[in-house]
Protein backbone atom coordinates (compact mmCIF):
# COMPACT_ATOMS: atom_id res chain seq x y z
CA UNK A 1 0.00 0.00 0.00
CA UNK A 2 1.05 3.62 -0.41
CA UNK A 3 0.72 4.47 2.91
CA UNK A 4 3.03 3.16 6.20
CA UNK A 5 1.02 4.18 9.39
CA UNK A 6 3.04 5.27 12.64
CA UNK A 7 0.16 7.33 14.53
CA UNK A 8 -3.89 7.06 13.70
CA UNK A 9 -5.22 9.86 12.43
CA UNK A 10 -5.84 12.33 15.13
CA UNK A 11 -9.59 12.88 15.02
CA UNK A 12 -9.89 8.61 15.70
CA UNK A 13 -7.39 8.27 17.89
CA UNK A 14 -9.21 10.33 20.67
CA UNK A 15 -11.73 7.31 20.53
CA UNK A 16 -9.04 4.87 21.81
CA UNK A 17 -10.05 7.06 25.16
CA UNK A 18 -12.65 4.82 25.88
CA UNK A 19 -11.23 2.19 24.68
CA UNK A 20 -9.83 -0.53 27.06
CA UNK A 21 -6.22 -1.94 26.05
CA UNK A 22 -7.58 -5.75 25.81
CA UNK A 23 -9.82 -4.77 23.04
CA UNK A 24 -9.65 -6.27 19.69
CA UNK A 25 -8.98 -4.91 15.97
CA UNK A 26 -10.95 -2.89 14.91
CA UNK A 27 -11.74 -0.05 17.15
CA UNK A 28 -14.00 1.99 14.70
CA UNK A 29 -16.24 1.16 11.79
CA UNK A 30 -17.35 3.27 8.81
CA UNK A 31 -19.71 2.81 6.46
CA UNK A 32 -18.79 4.28 3.15
CA UNK A 33 -20.62 6.02 -0.09
CA UNK A 34 -19.01 7.26 -2.84
CA UNK A 35 -19.58 9.14 -5.62
CA UNK A 36 -17.12 9.14 -8.77
CA UNK A 37 -17.65 11.95 -11.13
CA UNK A 38 -16.39 11.64 -14.29
CA UNK A 39 -14.95 14.40 -17.47
CA UNK A 40 -15.84 12.28 -20.93
CA UNK A 41 -13.82 8.86 -19.75
CA UNK A 42 -11.65 9.96 -16.98
CA UNK A 43 -12.54 10.41 -13.68
CA UNK A 44 -11.80 13.63 -12.43
CA UNK A 45 -12.72 13.21 -8.26
CA UNK A 46 -14.16 11.29 -5.57
CA UNK A 47 -16.81 12.25 -3.30
CA UNK A 48 -16.41 10.17 0.14
CA UNK A 49 -19.49 9.83 2.40
CA UNK A 50 -18.12 8.28 5.82
CA UNK A 51 -20.33 7.41 8.28
CA UNK A 52 -18.63 6.89 12.16
CA UNK A 53 -20.30 3.98 14.10
CA UNK A 54 -22.71 5.23 17.30
CA UNK A 55 -19.69 5.26 20.01
CA UNK A 56 -17.01 6.73 18.03
CA UNK A 57 -19.73 9.76 16.78
CA UNK A 58 -20.89 10.22 20.29
CA UNK A 59 -16.92 10.28 21.48
CA UNK A 60 -15.71 12.62 19.13
CA UNK A 61 -18.27 14.84 19.31
CA UNK A 62 -18.59 15.60 23.48
CA UNK A 63 -18.30 19.66 23.90
CA UNK A 64 -18.99 20.50 20.01
CA UNK A 65 -22.58 21.58 20.90
CA UNK A 66 -21.72 25.38 21.80
CA UNK A 67 -25.02 26.94 21.92
CA UNK A 68 -25.94 23.88 23.98
CA UNK A 69 -28.85 23.52 21.94
CA UNK A 70 -29.16 19.53 21.49
CA UNK A 71 -27.80 19.69 17.87
CA UNK A 72 -24.67 19.60 16.29
CA UNK A 73 -24.59 22.16 13.68
CA UNK A 74 -22.18 22.04 10.40
CA UNK A 75 -20.30 25.12 11.96
CA UNK A 76 -20.34 23.25 15.33
CA UNK A 77 -18.84 20.32 13.90
CA UNK A 78 -16.47 22.26 11.16
CA UNK A 79 -13.15 22.21 13.06
CA UNK A 80 -13.61 18.64 13.72
CA UNK A 81 -13.98 17.83 9.80
CA UNK A 82 -10.76 19.78 9.55
CA UNK A 83 -8.76 17.69 11.70
CA UNK A 84 -10.48 14.62 10.65
CA UNK A 85 -9.53 15.21 7.04
CA UNK A 86 -5.90 17.11 7.38
CA UNK A 87 -5.00 13.80 9.35
CA UNK A 88 -5.78 11.47 6.82
CA UNK A 89 -3.91 13.06 4.25
CA UNK A 90 -0.87 11.20 6.15
CA UNK A 91 -2.79 8.03 5.13
CA UNK A 92 -3.60 8.33 1.97
CA UNK A 93 -7.25 8.77 3.01
CA UNK A 94 -7.77 4.99 3.04
CA UNK A 95 -8.61 4.80 -0.23
CA UNK A 96 -6.40 3.97 -3.93
CA UNK A 97 -7.40 4.45 -7.24
CA UNK A 98 -5.47 2.57 -10.19
CA UNK A 99 -5.32 0.48 -13.15
CA UNK A 100 -6.54 -3.03 -12.56
CA UNK A 101 -3.43 -5.41 -12.24
CA UNK A 102 -1.21 -2.80 -11.64
CA UNK A 103 0.29 -2.60 -8.38
CA UNK A 104 -0.25 0.30 -5.52
CA UNK A 105 1.86 3.00 -6.30
CA UNK A 106 4.02 4.88 -3.44
CA UNK A 107 2.42 7.88 -5.16
CA UNK A 108 -0.82 8.84 -4.14
CA UNK A 109 -3.26 8.77 -7.03
CA UNK A 110 -5.03 11.90 -5.28
CA UNK A 111 -4.73 15.86 -4.88
CA UNK A 112 -5.54 17.97 -1.34
CA UNK A 113 -8.96 17.37 -0.93
CA UNK A 114 -11.72 20.00 -0.25
CA UNK A 115 -14.89 20.66 0.02
CA UNK A 116 -15.33 18.89 3.63
CA UNK A 117 -17.87 18.61 6.06
CA UNK A 118 -19.55 16.78 9.15
CA UNK A 119 -23.54 16.43 8.99
CA UNK A 120 -25.54 14.08 11.61
CA UNK A 121 -27.36 10.87 11.09
CA UNK A 122 -29.23 10.12 13.82
CA UNK A 123 -26.68 9.28 16.08
CA UNK A 124 -23.86 8.91 13.93
CA UNK A 125 -21.29 11.38 12.30
CA UNK A 126 -21.03 11.39 8.88
CA UNK A 127 -17.69 12.77 7.46
CA UNK A 128 -18.07 14.32 3.39
CA UNK A 129 -15.31 15.14 1.32
CA UNK A 130 -13.89 15.75 -1.89
CA UNK A 131 -10.46 14.17 -3.34
CA UNK A 132 -9.55 14.95 -6.70
CA UNK A 133 -7.89 12.31 -8.92
CA UNK A 134 -4.52 13.69 -10.39
CA UNK A 135 -3.64 10.54 -11.73
CA UNK A 136 -4.16 9.48 -15.06
CA UNK A 137 -5.99 6.36 -14.93
CA UNK A 138 -6.92 4.59 -17.89
CA UNK A 139 -10.96 3.63 -17.49
CA UNK A 140 -10.83 1.38 -20.94
CA UNK A 141 -8.81 -1.83 -19.14
CA UNK A 142 -11.46 -1.05 -16.17
CA UNK A 143 -9.70 0.91 -13.34
CA UNK A 144 -10.64 0.10 -9.51
CA UNK A 145 -11.37 2.21 -6.21
CA UNK A 146 -9.95 0.89 -2.93
CA UNK A 147 -11.31 1.76 0.23
CA UNK A 148 -9.92 0.56 3.36
CA UNK A 149 -7.46 0.45 6.49
CA UNK A 150 -4.99 -2.64 5.95
CA UNK A 151 -4.25 -2.49 9.54
CA UNK A 152 -7.92 -3.22 10.14
CA UNK A 153 -7.63 -0.46 13.08
CA UNK A 154 -10.83 0.79 11.33
CA UNK A 155 -13.69 -1.48 9.42
CA UNK A 156 -15.10 -0.07 6.52
CA UNK A 157 -17.48 -1.02 4.61
CA UNK A 158 -19.85 -0.06 1.69
CA UNK A 159 -23.40 0.90 2.45
CA UNK A 160 -26.23 -1.91 1.87
CA UNK A 161 -28.07 0.89 0.02
CA UNK A 162 -26.68 3.39 -2.53
CA UNK A 163 -22.46 2.03 -1.87
CA UNK A 164 -21.16 3.52 -4.83
CA UNK A 165 -22.13 5.39 -8.46
CA UNK A 166 -20.71 7.24 -11.20
CA UNK A 167 -21.96 10.80 -11.60
CA UNK A 168 -21.81 12.85 -15.52
CA UNK A 169 -20.49 9.18 -17.17
CA UNK A 170 -20.81 9.16 -20.86
CA UNK A 171 -23.41 5.96 -21.74
CA UNK A 172 -20.33 3.37 -22.52
CA UNK A 173 -18.58 3.72 -19.14
CA UNK A 174 -20.11 1.73 -16.21
CA UNK A 175 -19.12 0.50 -12.62
CA UNK A 176 -19.51 -2.29 -10.24
CA UNK A 177 -18.54 -2.77 -6.78
CA UNK A 178 -17.07 -6.09 -5.20
CA UNK A 179 -17.51 -6.03 -1.41
CA UNK A 180 -14.81 -7.05 1.37
CA UNK A 181 -14.20 -11.08 1.04
CA UNK A 182 -13.58 -11.33 5.13
CA UNK A 183 -10.98 -12.65 6.93
CA UNK A 184 -10.35 -16.44 8.03
CA UNK A 185 -10.72 -17.27 11.13
CA UNK A 186 -7.04 -18.03 12.20
CA UNK A 187 -6.41 -14.48 10.62
CA UNK A 188 -9.42 -12.77 12.78
CA UNK A 189 -8.16 -14.27 15.92
CA UNK A 190 -4.97 -13.00 15.62
CA UNK A 191 -5.88 -9.39 14.73
CA UNK A 192 -8.09 -9.44 18.08
CA UNK A 193 -5.08 -10.35 19.85
CA UNK A 194 -3.32 -6.95 18.84
CA UNK A 195 -4.26 -4.36 22.39
CA UNK A 196 -5.78 -0.84 21.19
CA UNK A 197 -2.90 0.90 21.87
CA UNK A 198 -0.21 -0.90 19.30
CA UNK A 199 -1.28 1.30 15.76
CA UNK A 200 0.61 -1.20 13.35
CA UNK A 201 0.17 -4.84 12.70
CA UNK A 202 2.73 -7.72 11.50
CA UNK A 203 3.63 -7.37 8.15
CA UNK A 204 2.64 -11.37 7.41
CA UNK A 205 -1.36 -10.16 8.89
CA UNK A 206 -0.84 -7.20 6.65
CA UNK A 207 -0.90 -9.12 3.63
CA UNK A 208 -4.41 -10.71 4.62
CA UNK A 209 -6.04 -7.87 5.43
CA UNK A 210 -6.53 -6.98 1.40
CA UNK A 211 -9.41 -9.05 1.66
CA UNK A 212 -11.33 -6.22 3.55
CA UNK A 213 -10.29 -3.83 0.53
CA UNK A 214 -14.33 -1.76 -0.65
CA UNK A 215 -13.81 -2.24 -4.58
CA UNK A 216 -15.33 -0.23 -7.46
CA UNK A 217 -14.45 -1.12 -10.50
CA UNK A 218 -14.93 1.31 -13.67
CA UNK A 219 -15.14 0.57 -17.33
CA UNK A 220 -15.51 2.84 -20.58
CA UNK A 221 -16.22 0.33 -23.41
Amino acid sequence: MPFRFRLFPAALLISCGFLSSAEAHPHVWVTVQSELVMDGQKVKEIHHHWTFDEAFSAFASQGLDEDDDGKLSREELQPLAQVNVESLSEYGYFSDFRAKGMPNSAETPFGEPYDYWLSTEGDQLVLHFTLPVVADIDTSKEAVLDVYDPTFFVDFGFAEKDPAKLVGAPANCHARIERPKGLDDDVASQLAAIPADQREIPSDLMQFTVAMANQVFVKCD
